[in-house]
């Protein structure tokens, strides 16, 4: 029984490789098949390709013996005729992407720069055009620097105008009234003691915002006219000068300083109006103590 087992077996495996023979062999003549497709496409790809590459080297050619050739022609007419030179002939590139180029006017191609695609040809300016715009873009500039000139020159003139206000020499003393003087201190022993406690620092104060309270009530802060005593014209007083007494008479007072929110003067010193300014004023000497420029109109 066993010997019959063996001989079974033997014999199934030789009858094994007969049978799978042929299906491996046509199994390898299809990928033989599929490779020799592959390679002749791989061939056909590569013909078209150099076919088009060898076409557009050619249009190059072309394109570049037809542009020599109109620059020749072009150059041999200037010469001839001495005409102004016309408008550049735009070359096409097929292999551009429909660009256009236009030669250079020192080259022998006519006037113009690049054109871009869709857009027309301009021809350069010739050399009087370009003296034109030179001496244009000269006057231009001259233009431009007087303008600059002319505005140093006025702030110039400006600064040296607040200068001299700011800077302006002292008063002078003087016993009879004149523009520009201040009347002699007075050599009396007896002097009030108010300007010598007054405090300027009532401005910090938010009760006393007469800056604020006159943009709500502007038509109480607006006196009108103005009566000079000395018909001098107004002249900016600061503190420690010297009025006088014409101007801090019992008329110019004001007799409610709170009705414009401003403090209440001590004994001896009194707000009076000079012109559109406040002054608080020493009655007994005339000095100014405190200024507020401005405060009417």
């Amino acid at each position: 029984m066993r010997r019959i087992m063996i001989s079974l077996l033997l014999a199934s495996a030789a009858a094994s490789p007969a049978t799978a023979g042929p299906h491996n062999w046509s199994s390898h003549q299809s990928a033989s098949d599929d490779q020799q497709s592959t390679s002749n496409n791989q061939q056909s790809a590569h013909e078209e390709h150099q076919a088009a590459r060898e076409e557009r080297q050619a249009a190059r050619e072309e394109a570049r013996s037809e542009r020599s050739n109109n620059s020749g022609s072009n150059n041999s007419g200037r010469q001839q005729n001495a005409a102004p030179p016309a408008q550049v002939r735009q070359q096409s590139f097929t292999g551009g992407g429909g660009e256009r180029f236009n030669g250079r006017p020192d080259r022998g191609g006519g006037a113009a720069n690049y054109v871009a695609p869709g857009a027309r040809a301009v021809n350069a300016p010739n050399s009087q055009d370009r003296e034109q715009l030179r001496a244009q873009r000269i006057q231009d500039r001259d233009a431009r620097q007087a303008a600059m000139q002319s505005t140093r020159d006025q702030r110039q003139s400006e600064r040296q105008a607040w200068n001299g206000a700011h800077n302006r020499p002292p008063v002078v003393v003087s016993n009879t009234p004149r523009p520009g003087t201040q009347p002699p201190l007075r050599t009396d022993n007896y002097r009030h003691g108010g300007s010598s406690h007054w405090n300027t620092s009532w401005r910090h104060d938010h009760r006393y915002n007469w800056h604020g309270y006159r943009n709500h009530h502007r038509s109480l802060f607006h006196l009108g006219f103005y009566y000079d005593p000395y018909g001098w014209d107004y002249q900016p007083f600061s503190i420690g000068l010297r009025l006088w007494p014409s101007y801090y008479g019992r008329n110019f007072w004001i007799n409610d300083p709170w009705m414009y929110r401003l403090p209440y003067a001590p004994p001896g010193l009194v707000w009076v109006r000079y012109w559109n300014d406040a002054l608080l004023v020493d009655t007994w000497s005339g000095t100014v103590v405190d200024v507020i420029p401005g405060f009417f109109w």
